[in-house]
Parts: structure tokens; sequence; C-alpha cells
């Protein structure tokens, strides 16, 4: 499909979407809120992609909300209702879909771009990229991303840096957290690919019920998740992938997960 907004390709079972407004420092608008949840989903039902990756074109990853828009828009309450409803659909996709999802920190991400890197399961960030929530600098209360943030890096900090507009580097980032790993600008490709390349081989429905578990446990209690595990590793063990697990195990040769 053709979009207005990103562009997005599909190489050996990996997915990469790249946001694709480098004017505005990729920033979100309607259009690629709307677009971007309509390439998440179509790639979400998609069986043979194993993991999504999400970039930034240009200097910048995504610089959050477009200002000019929010600026000119004559009804601006129901302009950040509905960009914010756009981007939450974007964040609840990536978290429930049982696919890895990577962002690739290529640039500054700021207020909705932080909070849909965060939203990501693995972020991989260029060396002295800068990051902020960003809401409070313009006079916005924080439309997403509070409560992810806040699971980082726990209530005091959280306030620290939400509540001043605080802006910090990818090295900061770390440290609290939020990246996990931190990289030179021509190191970016080639290890978002050393990570693409381990989930081409790792059993896809195994890590898509981990993924769904660690998503549960922020929630569950103690009882309640140790069932679901229970529940969701008894699943996993009727898959083929099991099989061919235990066996190449057994017969001490590595396995070939084809994903069923």
């Amino acid at each position: 499909m053709n979009y207005e907004t990103l562009t997005s390709k599909i190489n050996d079972n990996i997915a990469y979407i790249t946001l694709n407004r480098p004017e505005c420092l990729n920033s979100f608008d309607l259009k690629l809120g709307e677009e971007l949840y309509q390439e998440l989903r179509d790639i979400s039902e998609k069986k043979e992609i194993r993991a999504i990756i999400i970039k930034g074109s240009g200097k910048g990853f995504c610089g959050g909300g477009d200002v000019k828009e929010m600026h000119s828009a004559k009804n601006k309450s129901q302009f950040l209702r509905d960009l914010t409803r756009a981007i939450h659909k974007c964040v609840i996709e990536i978290r429930t879909m049982e696919k890895p999802v990577i962002a690739a920190i290529n640039g500054a991400a700021f207020g909705a771009g932080l909070s849909l890197a965060i939203a990501c399961d693995i972020i991989i960030a260029v060396k002295n990229v800068k990051m902020g929530t960003a809401f409070i600098g313009i006079g916005l209360a924080p439309g997403c991303g509070t409560q992810f943030f806040t699971s980082i890096v726990g209530y005091q900090k959280a306030c620290e840096y939400i509540l001043t507009s605080k802006i910090f580097t990818v090295e900061e980032a770390e440290k609290l957290g939020i990246v996990n790993i931190i990289v030179e600008k021509d190191e970016l490709d080639s290890t978002v690919e050393k990570f693409a390349s381990k989930f081409r081989k790792l059993p896809p429905i195994a890590i898509g019920k981990a993924k769904m578990l660690i998503n549960q446990s922020l929630k569950n209690d103690m009882i309640t998740h140790l069932e679901l595990e229970s529940i969701t590793a008894a699943y996993s063990a009727g898959t083929d992938d099991f099989k061919e697990g235990v066996t190449a195990f057994i017969e001490k040769r590595k396995p070939q997960f084809k994903g069923k």
C-alpha cells in the first residue's frame, strides 16, 4: 500500500516502517496517525512477519505532535482529542500485537514521538540524541506516554522529567532504563539487523506469547499471572515449534522454527 506519511517494506520476514515527514521531524498529524495504525494492523495479521522495526527519515525519529497543525486548528480541544486518539491506536497496536517491535532512534524523540518509542519492546538509539516528554513546554497536558514512562523510571523521576518538560540524552535514558542499546550513527542499521536476525531464527509463537505475558505482568496479581503462565506454556507446548525445539535439544542440533 502507498502512504503519504510513511514508507514500509518487508525483507526476509521483517517489516521496516519509516516515518516520512522529515520536513517536520516526522511529527504526528492525523494522517500519520491513521496511516501508521493501518500499517501496524496489516502487519500484525501477517503470520510470516517475525518482527517490526520503526525509524524516522531525515534528522529525527519523531518530534511529537505537529505543533503547526495544533496552532492552526480552529477547535484546538477537538483536534487534540482526535490526534491523541489516533496516536493511542498506534501505541495499543504495538503493545498488543504478539510480535516484537524495535524502535531505531536515529534522531530527536519528543512528546508523542518519545511515547511511540517507549511503547516499542526494544529501543536502539544513536549517541547524543535528545529526548523529552515536551508536552508541558507548550502548555499541554501529556496526551500519551505517562503510564509507560512512570512504569519504567518510577514516580519521582517521572515527575521530574514530565512536570518540568526536561530534555535528556539517550545516555541518560539508558541509565533510566528507557533505552536498551546506544550506538554510533553509522552502526544503527547494522545493530538493528542483529536483532532482526535473532527474531528470524527464534520461535515466533513463543516470542509473541512471552511479550503478552510481560505486558500482562504489569497489571496482574501474582496468582492470576502464574496461572496465565501455566496456560500459555501449555498452549505453546502444542505447537510444532515446541516439538522441533525439544527434538533439536535432544539431538544436539540447532532448531529450525517455522512459526507453526
